[in-house]
Formats: C-alpha cells, sequence, structure tokens
C-alpha cells in the first residue's frame, strides 16, 4: 500500500516534467521561426512620373528571380528567352530549339540541341543569327513541310526593316556531323506563307510521302532607279516557290504580276501614310472572308478603340486583345492575345490589297506542331457590298431581265465561248462543248442576282452571280457645245461569282465573266 502510494505522485511529477520540456522547446522553435521571417524593409519615395519605370523595374526583378530550365546546356552570356520541343534528327526522339539573348548582341539566335538516348544528354549544335530582336513580331515552330516525315524549323516574321522575312531549315549529316542547313530563305515588303495542302491518310499512317508544301511570296514590284516606297502602289508580284528533291532547296516555280489599279492609287497611298492610326482606322468595321471551302462565312471585326479583334463563324466567336501593332511596306503585323485563354498568342499578318480588300494570314503561339492550315488565312472584304459592286444606285431589274434577252448571243471577252439566254433557259457553246441549263434572274437586297442550273453535272459556270452592265463614254451636243457624257452600256455585262444569303450577297473567289454582243 505504502509502495502505491509512492508511485503515483512520481508519475504525476514526471507527466509535468515533460509537459513543461515541450512548451520550452516548442516556444524556442516559434520564436526563432519568426525571427527567422521577419525582415527590416527599406522603403524610397517614388515620384508619380516614375510609374512606368517602377513598373518595368518590378517586372525584370520577377524574371531574373525565376528559375528557367533547359535541356540544351547554355553559357553564361545567353539569356534564355523560350524553347520548342521538335524531333529535328528523325530518330523518334524529342530534341530542343532554344531562343537566347547574347550580351553584346541586339538580335535574338536560335540554338538546336540533339538528344543523345545513349547518355541523356543534348548535343548543342551550331547556333543560327535571326534578323529579329523583338519577340513579338517573330515566331518559330517546326513542321514536315517537304514531306518526307522530317520536321523542318521554321523561323519567320517582321524584320527590323520592316520586310517579312521567312527561313526554312533541314537536319543534315554532312559526314562529320549534324547541321541545320537552309532550304529556303524569303524576304519581301509584303507577305511570306507556306500554302498547306490536304495528304492522304496513307500519309498521316506514315506509310507514303506526302505533297510538299509550296511557299508563296507577295511583294510589290520595284522599278529601276525608285524607291520601293513609290512602288508599293504599283504592280504587286506574286511568286510560288517548290520544294525540289534534286537540288534540295526551294525553288521559283511561277511569277504572277498583277496589275494594280490605278485609280485607288490615291486612296491606297492616303491608307498607308507609315501610321498605325491610319491603318488601323481602314480596318475598323466588319470584314468577311472571300473563299469558304466549307461553306460557312468567317467574319473578322477589327475595333481599334477597344483593342479588340473578334472571330466569329456560324455560332462560335473568339476574341482578341490587340495588344501590339507594327505598320510595314503594305499592311500590318498586329499581336494578340486570346481574351479567354491568356497563354494563346496569335499574331495577324494583315496585307493591303485594294481599297476594299485586305490579305490575312494568321500563326497561333501556342508551342504545338500544327498540320492544317488555318482556315481564317485568305482574303477578305469590307463588309460593304455596294463598294464591292461599284454601284451607285438601286438597279431595275425588269430592265436586266429585258436587256438580257435582247440579242442572240452574248460572247465572252476572250472569245472562248458564247451563251444565249431565252424566257427560262441558257444555252452555252464552248468549242464542240455544248452546255444547257435553267436561269432566273432576281434581286437581292440592292443587286441583281443570275442562278443557274445546269442539265449536266458538270458546269462551266458557278451557281450565283452578280450582273453589272457596262458603262461608255458618248458625245452630246448641248446648246452648240459638244460634251461628254457616261451612259449604260447594254452590250456589255460582267458576271462576278457570289454567295447570296436572304437578304444580300458577298463577292466570293472565282472566274468573273464579261461578256459582249
Amino acid at each position: 500500500m505504502k509502495k502505491r502510494q509512492f508511485l503515483i505522485p512520481a508519475l504525476f511529477t514526471l507527466i509535468a516534467i515533460i509537459l513543461a520540456g515541450t512548451f520550452y522547446i516548442t516556444r524556442r522553435i516559434l520564436k526563432n521561426k519568426d525571427n527567422s521571417v521577419v525582415r527590416a524593409k527599406v522603403i524610397t519615395p517614388k515620384s508619380s512620373n516614375s510609374k512606368e519605370s517602377e513598373a518595368e523595374e518590378s517586372r525584370l526583378s520577377s524574371v531574373e528571380n525565376e528559375t528557367y530550365e533547359t535541356f540544351v546546356p547554355l553559357y553564361a552570356t545567353e539569356t534564355l528567352i523560350s524553347t520548342l520541343t521538335i524531333d529535328l534528327n528523325n530518330d523518334a526522339y524529342d530534341d530542343e530549339v532554344v531562343l537566347v539573348r547574347k550580351v553584346g548582341s541586339e538580335f535574338m539566335w536560335l540554338i538546336p540541341g540533339i538528344y543523345n538516348p545513349k547518355d541523356g544528354s543534348y548535343l548543342r549544335l551550331d547556333q543560327l543569327l535571326t534578323p529579329f530582336s523583338k519577340t513579338k513580331t517573330f515566331s518559330y515552330s517546326g513542321m514536315d513541310i517537304i514531306g518526307d516525315h522530317r520536321n523542318c524549323l521554321i523561323y519567320q516574321g517582321i524584320g527590323d526593316d520592316g520586310n517579312y522575312v521567312m527561313n526554312i531549315f533541314l537536319c543534315k549529316d554532312n559526314g562529320s556531323k549534324l547541321v541545320l542547313e537552309s532550304i529556303g530563305e524569303f524576304s519581301s515588303d509584303g507577305t511570306v506563307f507556306i500554302q498547306q495542302t490536304e495528304r492522304s491518310e496513307s500519309y498521316e499512317l506514315g506509310i507514303t510521302k506526302g505533297e510538299p508544301f509550296s511557299v508563296w511570296v507577295y511583294k510589290s514590284e520595284q522599278l529601276e532607279g525608285e524607291k520601293s516606297e513609290s512602288n508599293q502602289n504599283l504592280n504587286q508580284i506574286q511568286q510560288e516557290y517548290k520544294w525540289n528533291p534534286n537540288s534540295q532547296h526551294y525553288e521559283l516555280s511561277q511569277e504572277i504580276k498583277v496589275t494594280a489599279r490605278r485609280l485607288a492609287a490615291k486612296e491606297l497611298s492616303r491608307i498607308q501614310d507609315g501610321t498605325v492610326e491610319t491603318f488601323a482606322d481602314f480596318l475598323d468595321g466588319l470584314w468577311y472572308k472571300v473563299s469558304n471551302e466549307d461553306g460557312n462565312i468567317r467574319y473578322v471585326f477589327f475595333d481599334y478603340a477597344s483593342k479588340e479583334i473578334i472571330q466569329f463563324v456560324g455560332d462560335v466567336q473568339e476574341v482578341y486583345e490587340w495588344q501590339d501593332s507594327k505598320i510595314r511596306h503594305n499592311g500590318m503585323y498586329l499581336t494578340t492575345v486570346n481574351a479567354d485563354i491568356m497563354n494563346l498568342h496569335r499574331r495577324f499578318d494583315v496585307a493591303l490589297v485594294n481599297v476594299d480588300e485586305i490579305r490575312i494570314t494568321l500563326r497561333d503561339d501556342i508551342n504545338l506542331n500544327i498540320s492544317q492550315s488555318s482556315t481564317w488565312d485568305g482574303s477578305y472584304k469590307k463588309m460593304n457590298v455596294q463598294s464591292s459592286f461599284n454601284t451607285n444606285e438601286s438597279p431595275d431589274l425588269e430592265i436586266y431581265k429585258k436587256e438580257v434577252l435582247n440579242g442572240d448571243l452574248w460572247t465572252s471577252i476572250d472569245d472562248t465561248f458564247t451563251v444565249s439566254f431565252s424566257d427560262l433557259t441558257y444555252e452555252l457553246k464552248k468549242g464542240e462543248i455544248t452546255e444547257t441549263g435553267i436561269y432566273s434572274i432576281s434581286k437581292i437586297g440592292e443587286y441583281i442576282v443570275l442562278q443557274l442550273r445546269s442539265d449536266s453535272e458538270f458546269s462551266n459556270f458557278q451557281e450565283y452571280y452578280s450582273l453589272k452592265f457596262g458603262s461608255k463614254v458618248v458625245t452630246e451636243t448641248v446648246k452648240r457645245k459638244t460634251v461628254e457624257k457616261t451612259v449604260t452600256d447594254y452590250n456589255q455585262l460582267t458576271l462576278t461569282p457570289v454567295k447570296i444569303t436572304p437578304i444580300d450577297c458577298f463577292v466570293i473567289e472565282g472566274r468573273l465573266f464579261t461578256l459582249t454582243r
């Protein structure tokens, strides 16, 4: 009994000692932790004029404190900007291409690295100097452009001189080492783009090779002894470059000269005065894509005041924040970011074609290899049908019906075919070929539309055309004075391909016919 009375007080005493020790140790740890976190801060007053510099210093400080990692070894004089994962040497292993800045160089450099599966290291290849100093006007990606299942490295964008630049590289083994060799180098005061086409299912499965993609270069015609600025409203040169497997290089395949519309030269000169505001004011509004293979009309809405670009087709709408603009010789290069997906950057390359027409080429910066061309690339017309058809007054439907039927034959201006119209049917003769069908003439909106339906499966015509009679200058004597007067020429008829809606119609791509009688 005495022994039990002794053990109970001793046990309570031991528990009290343990609790006291635990409390003391915990307090010491928390105290040390507080002392390690709390630091004194030095606050420097800033004037209201230094807000921008303060924000820039803060941004640079945050960038410097971030830890970037790359598989390709970098030197101390190189600062990493971004990386691209791509299989360059076609060994089924991912390689890496690194974009860096170098000390003492204003331009950016690309450094390719080839993965070695034996030791897991990356072999650094010869570096590539680019003509770009700004990341906003530059992009690089990988694509099987020549169709033999080998990825090419492609960089493109607007150089500091305002020209559009594209360079295509292919990884080759010269016997002693791997190198990236340039297989196509392009520069233009207009635009340069890769014309992607659909490839076969056997290519997608890796069984056969695919058709090489062409590279198109749009630029202004240069006249001897004149500067490029004075030629920006003259003729346009369209060049197609195709892959030559023998020379292993892209070579000029064809060249097309597009004659400028001299009457629009003054207006084009006003649009291209070299300022972002003037060109943005020209872009403001709704544009529709001329050619839409899937039957859905695509629209692009430019809103410079709200700094927004909206793309919509059907019920789908995408909003992009207009971040940066760079004027070029015949257009503008826009940098945007998706309003909902902030890491989706989209670049709009807008080239001026005419006073109511532009060409848009899109480039997404999402570090993904996209094998299909953008359905948004192509020519766009301003959503103003009157300017498209150049009409100032509402045409009379009954006059068109009467004059189309008046006379025996309409002959194409190139004298390749003739066509005649009766009350409900038409007949086209082209050499030994005769095509018959039915037609109707109706008024849609403010325009006269001709609808043709061929009796045969194949037709030389499209389904819908806008009709417009020509004009001619005649002389009249008014009060003993001879004056010139412009009147409608009912012996000349122009058929412009259009796509119709219940209340309007829009110009689309296709052959325009001019008929005379």
